[in-house]
C-alpha cells in the first residue's frame, strides 16, 4: 500500500495514523478532521503527511481508507467519501458494532454503484476510557485482538489488504461473521461497561461515603465506567439485541448468587466463585492494550 487515509482524528484514528507511520506499513498517511479548529494540534503532532478538513484531498489516490468515527457517523461519512475514492480502494473501520456497520456499508456501496470499491469491517480491541487525539499513541494496537468481518461488498484482495494492515500494526486477527462478532463483543466489552457503571451506581449513587474506602480493586473494576456516555449510549443502542440477551444472562447469574446467599448455600456459593476463578484463569496474558 502506498497511501492510507484515516477519517477521524480521535483516540483510535490518531493511533492508526501514528502506528502506520511508525511501522512503515504505508508510504503516505492522510488524516481528515471534520473541525477546522482541530487541524493546528494535529499538524503540530506530526501525525500524518497530510492533515486536512477537505475530504477530497485526504482521499485522493488512497489505497486503504480507515473510518475512525463513531458508529452513528459512518453512513454519512461514507456518502461524503464515495465520490472521491480512487478506483479499487478498500475501506475498513474501527467500530465496535459490526452487524449494522457492515450492512450499512454494503448498502451504501451498492447504492453508489461502486463495485470497484470493497468494504471489509474490522474491530481492533484496543482503546481506553480516555478519548481524543491527545491520548493517541503508536503502540495502542500492539498485541490487541482485531476482528475482521467481511460483508457482501468485500473481496478476497480487499480482505487481504485489510488483514495485512492490521497485522502490521501489531494486531492478532480473528475472522468472524459480523452478527457473531456482535454477540461475542456484547459479552466481553459491552456488558462489562454496563456492569462497571451499575457497580458505581450501587456503591456511590445514594451514599458517597463508600468512596473513602475505595481501593485499587474498585478502581480497576470500574475504570471503564469513565468512558464517554454519548459514545457508549450509541454503541449499546446499535447492539441492542445482543446486549439485551447477555445482560439477561448476567442478571440470571446474579439472581442465582442472591438465592445462594439467602439460602445459606455456602457450598453453592463456593462453586460459583471457584468456577469463575477457573474461567478467569483461561484468559491469555495481557498484551498491554486496554479493551
Amino acid at each position: 500500500m502506498r497511501h492510507l487515509a484515516v477519517l477521524g482524528p480521535g483516540l483510535l484514528g490518531g493511533s492508526v495514523a501514528l502506528a502506520a507511520r511508525a511501522c512503515g506499513a504505508v508510504d503516505r498517511v492522510g488524516l481528515w478532521a471534520r473541525r477546522g479548529e482541530a487541524l493546528p494540534e494535529l499538524r503540530a503532532g506530526k501525525v500524518a503527511d497530510l492533515v486536512s478538513n477537505d475530504i477530497s484531498d485526504v482521499l485522493r489516490d488512497a489505497d486503504l481508507v480507515v473510518i475512525a468515527t463513531p458508529v452513528g457517523a459512518l453512513v454519512d461519512l461514507l456518502d461524503m467519501a464515495l465520490p472521491h475514492l480512487a478506483e479499487n480502494a478498500v475501506i475498513t473501520d474501527v467500530c465496535s458494532v459490526k452487524g449494522a456497520v457492515v450492512a450499512a456499508a454494503d448498502a451504501a456501496l451498492a447504492s453508489a454503484s461502486r463495485k470497484d470499491v470493497a468494504f471489509v469491517g474490522a474491530h481492533p480491541m484496543a482503546g481506553s476510557e480516555l478519548t481524543g487525539f491527545a491520548h493517541a499513541r503508536a503502540d495502542l494496537f500492539s498485541g490487541a485482538a482485531c476482528a475482521i468481518t467481511p460483508g457482501s461488498s468485500s473481496t478476497a484482495s480487499g480482505e487481504q489488504r485489510v488483514s495485512e494492515f492490521w497485522s502490521n500494526l501489531g494486531c492478532k486477527l480473528i475472522k468472524l461473521d459480523a452478527d457473531h462478532h456482535d454477540v461475542l463483543v456484547a459479552k466481553i466489552s459491552h456488558l462489562p461497561h454496563l456492569c462497571a457503571s451499575a457497580l458505581v451506581q450501587t456503591a456511590m449513587a445514594e451514599d458517597t461515603a463508600a468512596v473513602k474506602l475505595a481501593g485499587p480493586g474498585f478502581r480497576d473494576t470500574t475504570r471503564i465506567a469513565a468512558g464517554a456516555p454519548e459514545m457508549w449510549t450509541e454503541i449499546l443502542t446499535q447492539n441492542r439485541e445482543a446486549v439485551s440477551g447477555v445482560l439477561r444472562e448476567h442478571i440470571n447469574h446474579l439472581d442465582a448468587v442472591l438465592a445462594k446467599l439467602q439460602e445459606n448455600d455456602n457450598e453453592g456459593l463456593y462453586r460459583f466463585l471457584n468456577d469463575a476463578r477457573n474461567h478467569r484463569a483461561e484468559l491469555p496474558p495481557p498484551s498491554g492494550a486496554k479493551n
